[in-house]
């Protein structure tokens, strides 16, 4: 259940023009509507702005992809190509979730993949970043890469409120 009183207004033309592609209605639904926090203090969907660093969308989705090139160069076995993948989540344990972002110029029609720290497996779900949280959570699709025991308890909780004394 998304949290009261969420009032997030992002650039969403600066955002895209940053990453060099157009996002998904579904995701900026999510954003505006949850802003940033954490489905069952472990599963963290990037967000456009966020205090936080480790969950802004730009910077974690570079990142995601420094690290899809490395492992590709170690002779990793990745199933799509860099630039087929945009990260836009991650848990705890380092997992990363993806759109596949095919076909680009239509983002409404992407699909998810997630991709474990420790394995080089793949899960694929056939929907949206909405569609896969509702059925993660929910407990009707199970990711291979998460822990058994996730969810626990299918709760939404925003991050704190930076704290302006730490500047």
């Amino acid at each position: 259940m998304p949290p009261d009183g969420v009032e997030i207004h992002v650039d969403w033309a600066g955002i895209e023009e940053a990453l060099g592609v157009a996002l998904p209605d579904d995701y900026k639904w999510l954003v505006e509507r949850y802003g940033p926090g954490s489905f069952d203090d472990f599963l963290h969907i990037f967000q456009p702005e966020s205090p936080f660093a480790m969950t802004r969308l730009l910077e974690s989705s570079e990142r995601a992809a420094e690290i899809l090139e490395q492992a590709r160069e170690r002779g990793g076995s990745i199933p799509y190509e860099t630039d087929e993948l945009l990260a836009v989540g991650a848990t705890d344990n380092g997992d990363t979730i993806y759109w596949v972002t095919r076909p680009e110029d239509e983002p409404n029609s992407w699909t998810i993949t997630a991709n474990g720290a420790r394995t080089m497996k793949w899960p694929h779900f056939e929907g949206g970043i909405v569609a896969f949280l509702l059925a993660v959570m929910s407990g009707a699709h199970h990711v291979d890469v998460f822990p058994q025991v996730f969810p626990r308890e299918p709760v939404f909780s925003p991050y704190p409120a930076p704290d302006p004394r730490r500047r």
